[in-house]
């Protein structure tokens, strides 16, 4: 079986994205797979809408563009859904995965035909008291959604690359968060 992936990451400035993509290309490297972030940068600036393209392959990647027919979607702010068309490309048999803390119906027709796993990530954070400046970290509960979604990222592994990343205290919070992810997030 051969394993790539396409995933496409829509956040806002500050969020994030660049962080976990890379987050997530390391742990993908650990465990022997090819990987590779694009982070698609402009005048951004916090609170704006941004994406980050991230590959993983277990052969090696030659492609260098951005990802126009992603496996999976990553959205970490829900009004996203209806600002910047994430969607657009979205294999047939694609995933999205959502920060969100209730489907509602304007979400439902928006994703309708997809696989959608919603995580209630703000949640998830505050419950793990991971916080930057204030502010709940939403990615690490949806890269626990994602790790399910691949099925090729172990605990033990993520929990080496956290705990390399952020000092002490940091990467304790960033751990708890995935944990708790991986714990309450349903992918079925």
């Amino acid at each position: 079986m051969t394993l790539e992936e396409e995933i496409r990451w829509h956040g806002r400035g500050g969020h994030g994205l660049v962080s976990a993509s890379l987050l997530l290309c390391d742990m993908a490297v650990r465990k022997g797979y090819y990987a590779q972030s694009i982070p698609v940068f402009g005048a951004e600036r916090r609170g704006a809408p941004t994406r980050v393209y991230t590959r993983i392959s277990d052969q090696p990647i030659r492609k260098r563009s951005g990802i126009r027919k992603p496996d999976v979607v990553m959205i970490t702010d829900r009004s996203l859904l209806f600002l910047v068309d994430p969607l657009n490309g979205l294999k047939k048999d694609g995933a999205i995965i959502i920060n969100t803390d209730e489907l509602t119906a304007d979400i439902k027709k928006a994703v309708d035909g997809y696989r959608v796993i919603p995580v209630n990530a703000v949640e998830i954070s505050l419950n793990a008291d991971l916080k930057v400046g204030g502010i709940p970290v939403v990615t690490i509960p949806l890269l626990g959604a994602l790790m399910k979604i691949l099925n090729v990222i172990d605990l033990e592994t993520a929990k080496k690359v956290i705990s390399e990343r952020w000092r002490r205290e940091l990467a304790e919070k960033n751990i708890k968060a995935l944990e708790i992810a991986l714990e309450v997030i349903k992918v079925g």
